[in-house]
């Protein structure tokens, strides 16, 4: 699994393009990288584009994926959007689900205009306790 990261300025989001096979340790490591960026810009929303994956997680993997995500230190005051290829459609609304099961602001779209369109239309999160506690 190889990701790029890329800060948008204007309208404050950090994009994140992911290609080849998912990988659970690899999306920690790039998890870690990501917490970084976001405050290094301040920035609370991030734009996924998972179009050029090759693979998906599976069932278990997607389900333990928020509990991860907030091990290694992802705060739900995050704003997200995916970008979901359409062969993957199915399993990225069930992580979805998942996400907002355990309180993250995570949607996903089957299109990058309508995800940027989410979030330059999503107010800003101040930030929380954790990130003083840091």
């Amino acid at each position: 699994m190889d990701w790029e990261f890329h800060y948008r300025q204007e309208p404050n989001y950090l994009e994140i393009i992911i290609s080849g096979p998912l990988s659970h340790d690899e999306l920690n490591a790039m998890a870690i990288e990501r917490w970084v960026l976001l405050r290094r810009f301040s920035c609370r929303k991030i734009l996924f584009d998972f179009t050029q994956i090759t693979s998906i997680l599976n069932t278990v993997d997607i389900y333990s994926r928020p509990d991860q995500s907030e091990y290694i230190g992802v705060l739900r005051t995050n704003h997200s959007a995916a970008v979901a290829p359409q062969i993957y459609l199915k399993e990225f609304k069930f992580m979805e689900n998942v996400y907002k099961n355990k309180g993250f602001d995570l949607n996903v779209f089957d299109n990058k205009e309508d995800a940027i369109d989410y979030l330059i239309n999503t107010k800003e999160t101040i930030f929380d306790q954790r990130d003083l506690e840091q």
